[in-house]
């Protein structure tokens, strides 16, 4: 019993596996074991015995026969499977291959010349090698999720390959006590003991799950298997590898055979040449299963690690065009046997888990079988034109395997992406939104010109039509716009109106100010604007009379509109400024203003007066703007942000910051800031580091920096992350994500990226530590009933603060994520692995294991599993991140290291509570913290802890 239990220890921790997985993990693994055995006593038999009678000349008929039985009986198998259930069909697969093999071996026994017969064995061998593995893991999908598949399929696939080593030897063995068609009843005798297990792992793991549905009608009945793969890119591409990966390993298989058969005459040799090398392929591939294959799936992903396989073969066969020997085509051969049965079928078994298991009954085992042997007979095809057709030599037919690997290569980058795509399809959980097709389609227009086309808005579009178009030409005035803009002068929209006069101010075809000027009597302040600025720049005689009548108009509409129009047309000219003598004009605005008792007149007078100063850049009222940002009215206040902005005068800059933090004024703010271009950035930097602005107000402060979309805001918002408050670092992230997508031509440097992703895995792993080391001293504190109810309060009221910050530091990690990967690929990941259903959960985990570089995977893998559990310490977690334990006095110190004043505050209060003088040290680190409140709080627990006796 002792070793037993040893034994179980050894594979648990060795392997990777779960206790309550260790037993169908076994049952699987000795399933395929017998199976692949079974296949390996039979398969040297019946090609001894063929290649003896029919010499390998016979082989490509042979590859074209088994494509040929292989399309015929997928269509059967296919109806079968529509009226038998899965567990069924798998048993009567093994019934009816041990039926076959007593007939083969009575057959081969009455000592008959069969001939041509011997192409039913040796297809019958081909087919029952595909179809018995191909329904084996099938039915290993269904005990295993995504994530135990990639941890137990290589330990499961060591038995298959075991199971390579045991009837390859045994069958040399054997050949020297038995003839060889006796091996035949060998091999019915170990496949029998397929029957139980299979029922007992179906009963045990399978019948009760959520993936095998009861009385249910097949969603894909009566679907063409061959039509169901052509409609899923990963299935075509999972086939198309498929078949050109048998091609080339039929190609290799046949120089092999063709060259042993020439040096081996005798068949009993034969036999025994084929047996022995069979196991020594074995024995390679079960040495990679053991201990490369987890390491190589794990590290380079599902899909690259399929490249290792025809990069071998690539290498052999390029090597045999210049070394023709049977050394060389061994040393192919070993390649292909090897690497074949361990890191690429492990690796192939894992490309169907995204699979619905309905569609992959009904596509998985055609792929294997029929795909297969149709790969298979062009083999053969290839082969019979070549060789028998050309005459050329065996060893040429590398020349064709170097093209096809070529093509195999290229076909699994394809399958990589296809694999990615459809765990990114199973994340999806917003459902396909059906298209509306009752609604009407926007008519389109007919593309002539640019020209006419913009004259064909102007005259014929809707109004939001004509005011989209209108802002378009006004980005790049053009004359022969002219006509089709002056007749906007009549549209009935105010808006059309006055965009159309903004458009005619750049256009020097003809002078407007005739029938413009009657426009500035219009009550929208907009139109008598813009009209008033086309005249001043228009008009040329008696312009100074003509406004100062307008400065002097009773009707305050228009004494407004002619202030601004004048500001925005004399702004950064004091010459002109000087001759219309503005600021006597903006002063007496003011004092009409300051003397009014109005509410009404005053709140519309202020908002000019603002706009004034702000256009001219009117130095000596600056004052204004800035009594004005202190304004109750948050209307006002946008107004003065605006135009302080405009001024790009360093005295507003603060008050203006001091607005981020209001919903309503937020906006308005960060445009004002842009308008002071970079030369803030680095003020604004230097400023919230120094911790200098509130809280509320750093808090945009990143959207800020985003809005100038410059590599300087790149760099700067990179200064952010490290060095301020958490709720800054994640505005600062978001930035930094958006500009990174939003604008390619901007860098953020990866390297940077992943260092700061890995230092937030160490920090999420330090406070599970943290949190499992005082759930540690806790439980020894109660049991020595040394702990007080403030010592208790105070560890329960540090771990609750740590916890949460699990949280955030999980958020943390996912928001750098966002800016190395793609947001829509990162975003919806952590909420689907916080809150989502457990499927979800290991698919979003098995997308990010084929996205991420293998040093963020073994970091954040882990930390994301973790996140199931909803943060609960468990063994596994523990095992699984390799966490320390700290000492009290350890974990007190790291936390203080930290730069998070929460979780500061609470471990000082913790040691003040604990009254234990043997923490002083740790109290004096925080001495001359940055932090105010902490240097207090240290002070003050330092003199209590002093004063303990």
């Amino acid at each position: 019993m002792r070793l037993l239990k040893r034994v179980k220890t050894y594979l648990l921790k060795v392997f990777d596996l779960n206790e309550d997985e260790l037993q169908k993990t076994l049952l699987l693994q000795l399933n395929i074991f017998l199976l692949i055995t079974t296949l390996l006593v039979v398969k040297p038999t019946i090609n001894s015995l063929f290649l003896s009678t029919l010499t390998a000349n016979a082989l490509p008929l042979a590859y074209i026969l088994t494509a040929i039985s292989a399309v015929i009986g997928s269509y059967f198998y296919d109806r079968f499977l529509e009226r038998f259930p899965l567990n069924r069909v798998i048993e009567l697969t093994i019934l009816g291959c041990l039926a076959s093999l007593i007939i083969f071996g009575i057959t081969l026994n009455l000592n008959v010349d069969l001939g041509y017969l011997l192409y039913i064995p040796y297809i019958w061998v081909a087919i029952y090698g595909l179809l018995t593995t191909s329904q084996f893991w099938i039915l290993a999908n269904l005990v295993y999720n995504i994530r135990e598949a990639k941890r137990v399929f290589g330990f499961i696939g060591a038995g298959a390959i075991a199971g390579g080593i045991f009837g390859g030897y045994l069958t040399s063995v054997l050949t020297r006590f038995i003839d060889s068609e006796n091996l035949l009843f060998v091999a019915a005798f170990l496949l029998f003991f397929c029957l139980p297990i299979t029922r007992y792992i179906w009963k045990k793991n399978v019948s009760k799950t959520e993936f095998v549905p009861h009385k249910q009608k097949p969603i894909y009945k009566g679907e063409s298997p061959l039509k169901l793969i052509r409609q899923s890119k990963l299935l075509s591409f999972m086939a198309l590898v498929m078949g050109v990966s048998v091609m080339v390993a039929k190609l290799v298989d046949y120089q092999y055979s063709h060259f042993a058969s020439e040096i081996i005459v005798n068949s009993e040799d034969l036999t025994s040449f084929f047996g022995f090398w069979f196991s020594t392929l074995s024995v390679v591939s079960l040495l990679i299963q053991l201990f490369l294959t987890k390491r190589i799936v794990g590290t380079f992903g599902v899909g690259k690690s399929l490249l290792w396989l025809p990069t071998g073969i690539l290498l052999g066969s390029i090597l045999l065009l210049f070394v023709p020997e049977l050394s060389v085509i061994v040393f192919i051969k070993i390649i292909d046997g090897s690497l074949k049965q361990s890191v690429n079928k492990s690796a192939t078994e894992l490309l169907s888990i995204p699979i619905p298991i309905d569609l992959k009954k009904k596509t998985k085992t055609f792929i294997d079988v029929v795909v297969d042997s149709i790969a298979t007979g062009l083999a053969g095809f290839i082969l019979i034109f070549f060789i028998n057709g050309l005459n050329i030599h065996s060893i040429y037919v590398s020349i064709i395997t170097i093209l096809l690997i070529i093509v195999w290569i290229f076909l699994i980058f394809k399958l990589r992406v296809s694999y990615i795509n459809a765990f990114k399809n199973l994340l999806d959980t917003s459902g396909s939104k059906d298209v509306d097709k009752s609604k009407p389609k926007k008519a389109i227009r007919p593309v002539t010109s640019i020209i006419s086309s913009i004259k064909d808005v102007f005259e014929n579009g809707s109004e939001n039509q004509i005011l989209h178009m209108l802002q378009r030409t006004l980005e790049s005035p053009d004359e022969r716009l002219f006509l089709a803009t002056k007749a906007l002068l009549q549209h009935e929209s105010v808006k059309v109106k006055a965009l159309a006069i903004e458009n005619l101010y750049y256009l020097k075809t003809e002078d407007l100010s005739d029938q413009i000027e009657p426009l500035v009597y219009n009550p929208d302040q907009e139109l008598t604007t813009n009209a008033f600025q086309y005249l001043i720049h228009k008009r040329k005689k008696d312009t100074l009379n003509l406004f100062e009548s307008y400065l002097n108009s009773k009707d305050e509409s228009i004494k407004n509109a002619t202030l601004i129009g004048l500001s925005l047309e004399l702004n950064n000219n004091p010459i002109l400024q000087e001759r219309f003598n503005f600021n006597r004009w903006l002063q007496i605005a003011i004092d009409e203003w300051s003397t009014s008792t109005d509410p009404a007149y005053k709140a519309v007078k202020i908002k000019i007066i603002l706009e004034a100063i702000g256009n001219i850049h009117a130095k000596p009222f600056y004052y204004i703007i800035g009594n004005q940002l202190q304004n109750t009215d948050l209307n006002i206040v946008n107004i003065a942000l605006k135009n302080a902005g405009k001024t790009k005068s360093d005295i507003f800059l603060d008050a203006i910051v001091s607005w981020l933090s209001k919903k309503e004024t937020r906006t308005q703010a960060i445009k004002a800031l842009h308008n002071y271009d970079e030369q803030i950035i680095d003020e604004l930097i230097h400023k919230t580091l120094e911790e200098y602005y509130d809280l509320d107000d750093m808090f945009v402060i990143p959207a800020v920096i985003e809005s100038f979309a410059s590599q300087k805001a790149i760099n700067a918002l990179l200064k952010l992350i490290d060095t301020t408050e958490h709720a800054v670092t994640i505005e600062a992230i978001d930035s930094l994500k958006r500009l990174k997508w939003n604008y390619p031509t901007l860098k953020v440097k990866d390297a940077f990226i992943v260092d700061k992703i890995l230092d937030e895995c160490q920090v999420y792993q330090t406070t599970l530590s943290s949190i499992h080391s005082q759930i540690i001293i806790n439980f020894k504190e109660k049991i020595n009933h040394a702990n007080t109810q403030d010592e208790d309060e105070a560890r329960n009221g540090l771990m609750h603060i740590l916890e949460q910050r699990l949280d955030r530091q999980l958020r943390r990690i996912f928001k750098f994520l966002g800016i190395k990967y793609p947001p829509n690929e990162i975003d919806p990941i952590l909420d689907i692995i916080i809150n989502g259903e457990e499927e979800q959960r290991i698919n979003a985990i098995e997308f990010l294991d084929n996205i991420l570089d293998y040093h963020l995977k073994r970091e954040l893998i882990p930390i994301a599993e973790s996140a199931f559990i909803n943060n609960e310490i468990s063994y596994e977690i523990i095992k699984k991140l390799n966490l320390k334990v700290y000492s009290e006095a350890e974990c007190y110190k790291i936390l203080l290291q930290r730069h998070d004043i929460k979780i500061k505050h609470a471990v000082l209060y913790l040691i003040e509570k604990t009254n234990k003088k043997t923490f002083i040290p740790l109290v004096e680190m925080v001495l001359n913290d940055t932090s105010k409140s902490i240097r207090n709080q240290a002070q003050q627990t330092l003199d209590i802890l002093k004063k303990l006796p």
